[in-house]
C-alpha cells in the first residue's frame, strides 16, 4: 500500500477547518487556510466517504470532486475535532478512537467519553468534565459573534453527547434526524431560515463500509443515495455554498490480529495500546524500535520528533503524544482486547481506517454553488 502523509501546509481537511473559522470571524494561527467563498455556507461531512469509495460508486469522476488529505490518525474523533477547532491533532490532542489521558491514568474513548472497559456512553461525565480531560479541544463556535446564526443537523442520539458539545454542539440551533431522507427534510427546514453556517453530518457510508467493506455493492448503493440527497439540497438552496467532504476512507482488512493482555508487547509498555486498529499508538520508557520492526514487519514505525511532527501537524507540549506509532502497510488491523467481548468480536468488521494508506487518507472536497 502507498502511504500518504497529511498535508498540513496545503489544501486539506485541516486547511478547510481554518478557512471556516476565518469565515466565521475567528482567527487561528494556522499552517494553511482555504479561502471560503459565499455569504452562507454548509459544511457537509459524509463519514467514511473516502475518494476510493466515491470512485467505486461512480461519483468521484461524475462530479469532478477534488481529493485532499485528511489528518492523522484518519479517525472520526480526530478529524471532527480538527474541523471544529481549526487546530492540528498534535495541538488539540484527540489522537484516534482511544486516547491515553495522563490525568486519569487511563485510556479514554473521546467519542463515547468513557474508558474502553465501560460499555456506556459518557460514563465519565459524572466524575470529570470533558474539558478537564481534553483541555485543548476549543471549538471556534464558542468564539463567534452573537450576530452569527449557526445550526447543525445530526443523527438522533449524538446531539447531547460530551464530545458533540465540545466540538460542534454549540450552534444556535440543533436538529436531529432518523435516516438520510429525514436528514434531507430537517436540513431543508434549517436552510430555509437563512443561517450563516450549517453543519450536516451523515454517518451511513461509514457504518455500512465497516460491516460489508468499502468495495461492496451495499456501500456503493449507500454512497449514491447519500450523495443524491446532498446534491438535491445544494440544487434546492442556491443561496448557500456547500463544502462537501469526509473524515476518512476505509480499507478492506483480511488480517485481523488481536493483541491480548498477556501479549509480550504489553509487558514492554506503560499503558495498553491506544489509537486505532490501523494506527497503533504506544507509550514506553524502553527503546523498542527494533522489537516493533520485527513484530510488525509489514508496518511503518514512527518515533522521532520530526516523524511525529509530520504525522500530527504541530506538537503541543501539553498533549500526551505516543513514543511509537505503528501503521500497517498491508491489509492488517491490530485490535487490543480491553474486554473479553472485544476479543470475541475481533474480525467481524471488513472495513477499517485510521492509517496512512491512500484509501484511508484521501477524501473529497467538493464545492457546490460557489
Amino acid at each position: 500500500m502507498t502511504q500518504v502523509s497529511p498535508n498540513y501546509y496545503g489544501k486539506s481537511v485541516y486547511s478547510l477547518a481554518c478557512g471556516i473559522a476565518d469565515f466565521l470571524g475567528v482567527r487561528r494561527d494556522c499552517l494553511s487556510k482555504i479561502d471560503i467563498n459565499g455569504k452562507r455556507i454548509v459544511l457537509v461531512v459524509l463519514d467514511g466517504a473516502g475518494c476510493n469509495i466515491l470512485k467505486y460508486a461512480g461519483i468521484l469522476d461524475k462530479f469532478q470532486a477534488e481529493c485532499v488529505t485528511t489528518v492523522f490518525p484518519s479517525s472520526t474523533s480526530t478529524v471532527i475535532t480538527t474541523l471544529f477547532t481549526a487546530t492540528a491533532p498534535g495541538e488539540h490532542g484527540i489522537l484516534g478512537y482511544n486516547n491515553y489521558v495522563k490525568v486519569l491514568g487511563s485510556v479514554v474513548n473521546p467519542l463515547r467519553f468513557s474508558t474502553p472497559y465501560s460499555p456506556g456512553r459518557d460514563s465519565l461525565k459524572d466524575y470529570v468534565e470533558f474539558s478537564k480531560v481534553f483541555p485543548n479541544v476549543k471549538s471556534y463556535l464558542t468564539e463567534i459573534s452573537k450576530d452569527k446564526k449557526t445550526a447543525e443537523v445530526v443523527p438522533l442520539g449524538i446531539e447531547q453527547t460530551e464530545f458533540t458539545l465540545a466540538t460542534h454542539g454549540r450552534t444556535s440551533v440543533t436538529r436531529t434526524y432518523l435516516n438520510v431522507w429525514d436528514a434531507y427534510q430537517e436540513a431543508s427546514r434549517v436552510l430555509s431560515e437563512d443561517y450563516d453556517f450549517v453543519y450536516l453530518y451523515v454517518p451511513d457510508i461509514d457504518a455500512i463500509a465497516h460491516k460489508t467493506g468499502p468495495y461492496s455493492e451495499a456501500t456503493a448503493l449507500t454512497a449514491r443515495e447519500v450523495w443524491e440527497a446532498v446534491t438535491r439540497l445544494a440544487n434546492k438552496f442556491k443561496n448557500y455554498t456547500f463544502y462537501v467532504t469526509a473524515d476518512h476512507g476505509l480499507v478492506n482488512v483480511s488480517k485481523d490480529q488481536t493483541i491480548s493482555p498477556d501479549d509480550e508487547l504489553i509487558r514492554l509498555l506503560e499503558v495498553p495500546p491506544f489509537g486505532d486498529s490501523r494506527a497503533i499508538l504506544l507509550r514506553t520508557r524502553r527503546n523498542i524500535r527494533d522489537y516493533l520492526a520485527s513484530r510488525f514487519s509489514s508496518s511503518s514505525i514512527f518515533s522521532t520528533q520530526d516523524e511525529m511532527l509530520k504525522l500530527f501537524g504541530r506538537l503541543n507540549s501539553s498533549v500526551e503524544l505516543p513514543d511509537y506509532v505503528v501503521v500497517p502497510n498491508d491489509d492488517s488491523a491490530y485490535v487490543y482486547a480491553y474486554r473479553e467481548k472485544q476479543q470475541r468480536e475481533a474480525g467481524k468488521l471488513k472495513g477499517h481506517h485510521g492509517g496512512l494508506s491512500e484509501e484511508e487518507m484521501l477524501v473529497p472536497l467538493l464545492v457546490l454553488n460557489s
